[in-house]
Protein backbone atom coordinates (compact mmCIF):
# COMPACT_ATOMS: atom_id res chain seq x y z
CA UNK A 1 0.00 0.00 0.00
CA UNK A 2 1.33 3.42 -0.91
CA UNK A 3 1.20 6.17 1.72
CA UNK A 4 2.06 9.83 1.26
CA UNK A 5 3.72 9.71 4.69
CA UNK A 6 6.36 7.37 3.22
CA UNK A 7 8.01 10.48 1.74
CA UNK A 8 9.79 13.05 3.90
CA UNK A 9 11.64 16.17 2.74
CA UNK A 10 14.49 18.13 4.25
CA UNK A 11 13.75 21.73 3.33
CA UNK A 12 17.14 22.99 4.57
CA UNK A 13 19.11 20.43 2.55
CA UNK A 14 21.52 21.44 -0.21
CA UNK A 15 19.78 18.86 -2.39
CA UNK A 16 16.92 20.40 -4.38
CA UNK A 17 13.37 19.51 -3.34
CA UNK A 18 12.40 17.91 -6.65
CA UNK A 19 15.55 15.76 -6.55
CA UNK A 20 14.67 14.58 -3.03
CA UNK A 21 11.12 13.70 -4.11
CA UNK A 22 12.37 11.95 -7.25
CA UNK A 23 14.95 9.92 -5.32
CA UNK A 24 12.48 8.82 -2.65
CA UNK A 25 9.77 7.88 -5.13
CA UNK A 26 12.25 5.83 -7.11
CA UNK A 27 13.55 4.10 -3.99
CA UNK A 28 10.04 3.25 -2.74
CA UNK A 29 9.19 1.69 -6.11
CA UNK A 30 12.45 -0.08 -6.89
CA UNK A 31 12.77 -1.53 -3.39
CA UNK A 32 9.32 -3.08 -3.74
CA UNK A 33 7.88 -1.04 -0.86
CA UNK A 34 5.35 0.36 -3.33
CA UNK A 35 4.07 -2.62 -5.31
CA UNK A 36 3.54 -2.88 -9.04
CA UNK A 37 -0.01 -1.83 -9.94
CA UNK A 38 -0.63 0.17 -6.77
CA UNK A 39 -1.91 3.72 -7.04
CA UNK A 40 0.48 6.38 -5.79
CA UNK A 41 -0.51 9.60 -3.95
CA UNK A 42 -1.88 12.35 -6.18
CA UNK A 43 -0.07 15.60 -7.01
CA UNK A 44 -2.41 17.43 -4.63
CA UNK A 45 -1.70 15.00 -1.78
CA UNK A 46 2.05 15.24 -2.32
CA UNK A 47 1.98 19.03 -2.61
CA UNK A 48 0.01 19.39 0.64
CA UNK A 49 2.00 16.83 2.63
CA UNK A 50 5.43 17.99 1.49
CA UNK A 51 4.67 21.73 1.55
CA UNK A 52 6.06 22.35 -1.92
CA UNK A 53 4.72 23.79 -5.16
CA UNK A 54 2.75 21.69 -7.62
CA UNK A 55 5.46 22.33 -10.27
CA UNK A 56 8.10 20.80 -7.97
CA UNK A 57 6.01 17.65 -7.49
CA UNK A 58 5.16 17.49 -11.19
CA UNK A 59 8.83 17.69 -12.21
CA UNK A 60 9.73 14.80 -9.91
CA UNK A 61 6.81 12.70 -11.20
CA UNK A 62 7.76 13.42 -14.81
CA UNK A 63 11.28 12.10 -14.18
CA UNK A 64 9.97 8.92 -12.53
CA UNK A 65 7.51 8.44 -15.41
CA UNK A 66 10.27 8.86 -18.00
CA UNK A 67 12.19 6.11 -16.21
CA UNK A 68 9.23 3.79 -16.75
CA UNK A 69 8.51 3.36 -13.03
CA UNK A 70 5.00 4.84 -13.03
CA UNK A 71 2.14 5.13 -15.51
CA UNK A 72 -0.50 7.86 -15.64
CA UNK A 73 -4.00 6.63 -16.55
CA UNK A 74 -6.32 9.53 -17.50
CA UNK A 75 -9.30 9.80 -15.19
CA UNK A 76 -7.97 7.16 -12.81
CA UNK A 77 -4.64 8.30 -11.39
CA UNK A 78 -0.98 7.30 -11.43
CA UNK A 79 0.14 3.73 -10.80
CA UNK A 80 3.40 1.89 -10.14
CA UNK A 81 4.50 0.10 -13.32
CA UNK A 82 7.69 -1.62 -12.12
CA UNK A 83 8.42 -4.94 -10.43
CA UNK A 84 11.80 -5.32 -8.70
CA UNK A 85 14.13 -7.84 -10.32
CA UNK A 86 14.25 -11.05 -8.32
CA UNK A 87 17.46 -12.50 -6.91
CA UNK A 88 20.80 -10.93 -7.73
CA UNK A 89 20.03 -10.14 -11.35
CA UNK A 90 20.56 -6.45 -12.13
CA UNK A 91 18.96 -4.99 -15.21
CA UNK A 92 18.97 -1.23 -14.65
CA UNK A 93 21.61 1.26 -15.83
CA UNK A 94 21.44 4.83 -14.56
CA UNK A 95 22.46 7.99 -16.42
CA UNK A 96 23.38 10.89 -14.12
CA UNK A 97 24.00 14.30 -15.67
CA UNK A 98 24.90 17.71 -14.28
CA UNK A 99 22.69 19.67 -16.68
CA UNK A 100 19.89 18.00 -18.58
CA UNK A 101 18.95 21.40 -20.09
CA UNK A 102 22.21 21.41 -22.05
CA UNK A 103 21.64 20.06 -25.60
CA UNK A 104 24.88 18.12 -25.25
CA UNK A 105 23.40 16.19 -22.32
CA UNK A 106 20.42 15.21 -24.45
CA UNK A 107 22.71 13.85 -27.17
CA UNK A 108 24.81 11.97 -24.61
CA UNK A 109 21.60 10.49 -23.21
CA UNK A 110 20.30 9.56 -26.67
CA UNK A 111 23.57 7.86 -27.59
CA UNK A 112 23.66 5.87 -24.38
CA UNK A 113 19.99 4.93 -24.71
CA UNK A 114 20.51 3.65 -28.26
CA UNK A 115 23.11 1.18 -27.02
CA UNK A 116 21.31 0.16 -23.84
CA UNK A 117 18.02 -0.39 -25.68
CA UNK A 118 19.75 -3.03 -27.83
CA UNK A 119 20.98 -4.86 -24.72
CA UNK A 120 19.22 -6.71 -21.91
CA UNK A 121 19.29 -3.60 -19.72
CA UNK A 122 16.91 -0.71 -19.07
CA UNK A 123 17.93 2.89 -18.50
CA UNK A 124 16.85 5.56 -16.05
CA UNK A 125 18.24 9.07 -15.66
CA UNK A 126 18.73 11.66 -12.95
CA UNK A 127 19.57 15.36 -13.24
CA UNK A 128 21.78 16.89 -10.53
CA UNK A 129 22.79 20.53 -10.10
CA UNK A 130 25.52 20.25 -7.45
CA UNK A 131 28.19 17.76 -6.43
CA UNK A 132 26.28 17.05 -3.20
CA UNK A 133 23.14 16.15 -5.19
CA UNK A 134 25.28 14.01 -7.47
CA UNK A 135 26.67 12.02 -4.56
CA UNK A 136 23.29 11.58 -2.88
CA UNK A 137 21.86 10.20 -6.13
CA UNK A 138 24.82 7.85 -6.65
CA UNK A 139 24.59 6.56 -3.07
CA UNK A 140 20.86 5.96 -3.53
CA UNK A 141 21.50 4.12 -6.81
CA UNK A 142 23.98 1.83 -5.09
CA UNK A 143 21.40 1.06 -2.39
CA UNK A 144 18.90 0.26 -5.14
CA UNK A 145 21.35 -2.28 -6.57
CA UNK A 146 21.55 -0.84 -10.09
CA UNK A 147 23.86 -2.62 -12.52
CA UNK A 148 26.02 0.43 -13.26
CA UNK A 149 26.05 4.17 -13.79
CA UNK A 150 27.01 6.59 -16.56
CA UNK A 151 27.99 9.98 -15.09
CA UNK A 152 28.52 13.36 -16.72
CA UNK A 153 30.06 14.73 -13.53
CA UNK A 154 29.39 18.06 -11.89
CA UNK A 155 32.30 20.48 -11.70
CA UNK A 156 31.28 22.62 -8.71
CA UNK A 157 33.14 20.62 -6.05
CA UNK A 158 35.72 23.39 -5.46
CA UNK A 159 37.31 23.05 -2.02
CA UNK A 160 35.26 19.90 -1.42
CA UNK A 161 37.20 17.93 -4.06
CA UNK A 162 38.98 15.66 -1.56
CA UNK A 163 35.70 14.69 0.09
CA UNK A 164 34.11 14.22 -3.33
CA UNK A 165 36.94 11.86 -4.33
CA UNK A 166 36.54 9.86 -1.12
CA UNK A 167 32.80 9.61 -1.70
CA UNK A 168 33.37 8.24 -5.20
CA UNK A 169 35.94 5.76 -3.95
CA UNK A 170 33.42 4.43 -1.43
CA UNK A 171 31.01 3.41 -4.19
CA UNK A 172 30.98 -0.27 -5.19
CA UNK A 173 29.38 -0.38 -8.62
CA UNK A 174 30.65 0.05 -12.20
CA UNK A 175 30.89 3.72 -13.20
CA UNK A 176 31.87 5.26 -16.53
CA UNK A 177 32.42 9.01 -16.80
CA UNK A 178 31.21 10.89 -19.86
CA UNK A 179 33.07 13.89 -21.32
CA UNK A 180 35.31 14.43 -18.28
CA UNK A 181 36.52 12.64 -15.19
CA UNK A 182 36.65 13.49 -11.51
CA UNK A 183 40.35 14.08 -10.69
CA UNK A 184 41.73 11.34 -8.47
CA UNK A 185 38.95 8.82 -9.18
CA UNK A 186 39.99 5.76 -11.20
CA UNK A 187 37.08 4.97 -13.50
CA UNK A 188 36.67 4.52 -17.24
CA UNK A 189 36.09 7.80 -19.06
CA UNK A 190 34.91 8.44 -22.61
CA UNK A 191 35.72 11.92 -23.86
CA UNK A 192 36.28 13.93 -27.02
CA UNK A 193 39.74 14.67 -28.40
CA UNK A 194 39.95 18.01 -26.63
CA UNK A 195 43.70 18.34 -27.10
CA UNK A 196 43.63 17.43 -30.79
CA UNK A 197 40.65 19.65 -31.51
CA UNK A 198 42.17 22.71 -29.85
CA UNK A 199 45.53 22.04 -31.52
CA UNK A 200 43.77 22.01 -34.91
CA UNK A 201 42.20 25.40 -34.18
CA UNK A 202 45.47 27.00 -33.13
CA UNK A 203 47.30 25.53 -36.12
CA UNK A 204 44.57 26.89 -38.40
CA UNK A 205 45.10 30.40 -37.00
CA UNK A 206 48.89 30.12 -37.21
CA UNK A 207 48.66 29.05 -40.86
CA UNK A 208 46.49 32.09 -41.56
CA UNK A 209 49.33 34.25 -40.28
CA UNK A 210 48.20 35.04 -36.74
CA UNK A 211 50.87 35.57 -34.12
CA UNK A 212 49.06 37.34 -31.28
CA UNK A 213 46.60 34.62 -30.27
CA UNK A 214 45.00 34.59 -26.81
CA UNK A 215 43.05 31.89 -24.99
CA UNK A 216 39.74 32.99 -23.40
CA UNK A 217 38.32 30.82 -20.61
CA UNK A 218 36.14 30.65 -17.52
CA UNK A 219 37.92 30.12 -14.17
CA UNK A 220 37.55 26.32 -14.13
CA UNK A 221 40.80 25.71 -15.99
CA UNK A 222 41.52 22.56 -13.97
CA UNK A 223 38.64 20.62 -15.55
CA UNK A 224 40.08 17.84 -17.71
CA UNK A 225 38.59 19.06 -20.98
CA UNK A 226 39.53 22.70 -20.39
CA UNK A 227 43.07 21.87 -19.30
CA UNK A 228 43.64 19.75 -22.43
CA UNK A 229 42.52 22.60 -24.70
CA UNK A 230 44.79 25.13 -23.03
CA UNK A 231 47.74 22.71 -23.11
CA UNK A 232 47.21 22.31 -26.86
CA UNK A 233 47.20 26.10 -27.27
CA UNK A 234 50.49 26.37 -25.39
CA UNK A 235 52.23 23.58 -27.29
CA UNK A 236 51.18 24.62 -30.80
CA UNK A 237 52.15 28.24 -30.11
CA UNK A 238 55.58 27.18 -28.84
CA UNK A 239 56.13 24.81 -31.75
CA UNK A 240 55.35 27.70 -34.11
CA UNK A 241 57.95 29.90 -32.39
CA UNK A 242 55.25 32.06 -30.77
CA UNK A 243 54.76 32.97 -27.13
CA UNK A 244 51.62 31.58 -25.48
CA UNK A 245 49.97 33.88 -22.97
CA UNK A 246 48.32 33.16 -19.66
CA UNK A 247 44.60 32.62 -20.30
CA UNK A 248 42.21 35.54 -20.20
CA UNK A 249 39.84 34.53 -17.41
CA UNK A 250 36.27 35.82 -17.28
CA UNK A 251 33.61 35.23 -14.62
CA UNK A 252 33.99 36.19 -10.99
CA UNK A 253 32.37 33.42 -9.00
CA UNK A 254 34.40 30.40 -10.07
CA UNK A 255 31.67 28.94 -12.26
CA UNK A 256 32.07 26.97 -15.46
CA UNK A 257 30.50 29.27 -18.08
CA UNK A 258 28.39 27.38 -20.58
CA UNK A 259 24.78 26.86 -21.58
CA UNK A 260 21.87 29.26 -21.80
CA UNK A 261 23.02 31.33 -18.82
CA UNK A 262 26.16 32.38 -20.69
CA UNK A 263 24.10 33.23 -23.78
CA UNK A 264 22.00 35.51 -21.59
CA UNK A 265 25.15 37.24 -20.32
CA UNK A 266 26.27 37.77 -23.92
CA UNK A 267 23.34 40.09 -24.68
CA UNK A 268 23.50 41.93 -21.35
CA UNK A 269 26.15 44.62 -21.67
CA UNK A 270 26.08 45.15 -17.91
CA UNK A 271 26.81 41.54 -16.99
CA UNK A 272 30.15 40.92 -15.30
CA UNK A 273 31.06 38.40 -18.00
CA UNK A 274 30.43 40.90 -20.81
CA UNK A 275 32.42 43.54 -18.94
CA UNK A 276 35.27 41.09 -18.30
CA UNK A 277 35.71 40.34 -22.01
CA UNK A 278 35.51 44.03 -22.86
CA UNK A 279 38.15 44.90 -20.25
CA UNK A 280 40.45 42.15 -21.54
CA UNK A 281 40.33 43.69 -25.01
CA UNK A 282 40.55 47.34 -23.98
CA UNK A 283 43.34 46.85 -21.44
CA UNK A 284 45.52 44.55 -23.54
CA UNK A 285 48.95 46.16 -24.20
CA UNK A 286 48.52 45.09 -27.81
CA UNK A 287 45.24 43.85 -29.21
CA UNK A 288 45.35 40.18 -30.23
CA UNK A 289 44.57 39.25 -33.80
CA UNK A 290 42.77 36.07 -32.73
CA UNK A 291 40.89 34.64 -29.74
CA UNK A 292 40.59 30.93 -28.97
CA UNK A 293 37.52 30.58 -26.71
CA UNK A 294 37.25 27.52 -24.49
CA UNK A 295 33.72 26.83 -25.73
CA UNK A 296 31.14 28.15 -28.19
CA UNK A 297 29.15 29.97 -25.51
CA UNK A 298 32.14 32.09 -24.53
CA UNK A 299 33.04 32.57 -28.21
CA UNK A 300 29.53 33.95 -28.83
CA UNK A 301 29.98 36.26 -25.86
CA UNK A 302 33.25 37.48 -27.41
CA UNK A 303 31.58 38.01 -30.80
CA UNK A 304 28.94 40.22 -29.22
CA UNK A 305 31.52 42.21 -27.28
CA UNK A 306 33.41 42.87 -30.53
CA UNK A 307 30.21 44.07 -32.17
CA UNK A 308 29.62 46.41 -29.21
CA UNK A 309 33.17 47.78 -29.56
CA UNK A 310 32.89 48.13 -33.36
CA UNK A 311 35.75 45.66 -33.86
CA UNK A 312 35.06 43.75 -37.06
CA UNK A 313 35.19 39.95 -37.06
CA UNK A 314 37.12 38.43 -38.76
CA UNK A 315 39.09 41.21 -40.52
CA UNK A 316 40.22 42.90 -37.28
CA UNK A 317 40.08 39.90 -34.98
CA UNK A 318 39.38 36.20 -35.54
CA UNK A 319 37.40 34.17 -32.99
CA UNK A 320 37.01 30.40 -32.59
CA UNK A 321 34.91 28.24 -30.28
CA UNK A 322 34.66 24.59 -29.29
CA UNK A 323 31.62 22.23 -29.32
CA UNK A 324 29.75 23.27 -32.50
CA UNK A 325 26.45 23.96 -30.74
CA UNK A 326 23.46 24.38 -33.04
CA UNK A 327 23.56 28.19 -32.82
CA UNK A 328 27.20 28.36 -33.98
CA UNK A 329 26.35 28.03 -37.68
CA UNK A 330 23.52 30.57 -37.56
CA UNK A 331 25.15 33.64 -36.00
CA UNK A 332 25.59 36.97 -37.81
CA UNK A 333 29.19 35.80 -38.18
CA UNK A 334 29.03 31.97 -38.33
CA UNK A 335 31.55 30.55 -35.90
CA UNK A 336 34.65 28.53 -36.76
CA UNK A 337 34.74 25.81 -34.14
CA UNK A 338 35.43 22.18 -33.28
CA UNK A 339 32.58 19.69 -33.56
CA UNK A 340 32.19 16.95 -30.99
CA UNK A 341 30.01 13.87 -31.39
CA UNK A 342 28.16 13.55 -28.06
CA UNK A 343 25.82 10.87 -29.46
CA UNK A 344 28.78 8.59 -30.25
CA UNK A 345 30.37 9.51 -26.93
CA UNK A 346 27.25 8.41 -25.04
CA UNK A 347 26.97 5.23 -27.12
CA UNK A 348 30.63 4.31 -26.54
CA UNK A 349 30.34 4.98 -22.81
CA UNK A 350 27.31 2.69 -22.58
CA UNK A 351 29.22 -0.04 -24.44
CA UNK A 352 32.09 0.30 -21.98
CA UNK A 353 29.78 0.19 -18.96
CA UNK A 354 28.01 -2.95 -20.20
CA UNK A 355 31.42 -4.59 -20.66
CA UNK A 356 32.24 -3.75 -17.03
CA UNK A 357 28.90 -5.08 -15.80
CA UNK A 358 29.46 -8.30 -17.76
CA UNK A 359 32.79 -8.89 -16.03
CA UNK A 360 35.50 -7.08 -18.03
CA UNK A 361 38.18 -6.42 -15.40
CA UNK A 362 41.05 -4.65 -17.16
CA UNK A 363 42.38 -1.37 -15.75
CA UNK A 364 40.22 1.77 -16.21
CA UNK A 365 40.90 3.41 -19.56
CA UNK A 366 40.42 6.74 -21.31
CA UNK A 367 38.54 6.38 -24.61
CA UNK A 368 39.00 9.39 -26.91
CA UNK A 369 36.46 10.21 -29.63
CA UNK A 370 37.76 12.19 -32.67
CA UNK A 371 36.63 15.77 -33.31
CA UNK A 372 36.23 17.74 -36.56
CA UNK A 373 37.13 21.29 -37.58
CA UNK A 374 34.19 23.40 -38.78
CA UNK A 375 35.56 26.28 -40.85
CA UNK A 376 33.15 29.21 -41.04
CA UNK A 377 33.28 33.00 -41.28
CA UNK A 378 34.76 34.04 -37.93
CA UNK A 379 38.39 33.46 -38.95
CA UNK A 380 40.55 34.96 -41.69
CA UNK A 381 44.05 36.28 -42.32
CA UNK A 382 44.96 39.15 -39.99
CA UNK A 383 45.12 42.68 -41.42
CA UNK A 384 48.40 43.22 -39.65
CA UNK A 385 50.68 40.72 -37.96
Amino acid sequence: MTKVSDIQLYHDSLVSLHTQIHSQLRHLIMSGHWLNGSRIPSETQLTTHLRVSRSTVRLALQQVELEGLIERIPGKGTYVSYSPVQGNQKQLIAFVTSDLEDPKAIELLNGAESEIRASAYRMMFSNTKTHSEEMEVLTRLQEENVAGVLVWPNSDYGAALDQHINNYRSLRMPIVFLDRNVPGVECDCVTSDNYGGAATLVQHLVELGHQRIVYLSHPRTEIMTVAARYRAYQNVMQNAGLTPQAPWIIGRDGRELQGNTTLTHSINHESSEFQDVMNCILKAPQRPTAIIAVNDYIAILALRVMKHLNIHVPSEISITGFDDIELAAHLDVPLTTIAQDPFLLGKRAAQRLIERIDGFSDKPCLDIIPTQLRLRSSTSMPIRV
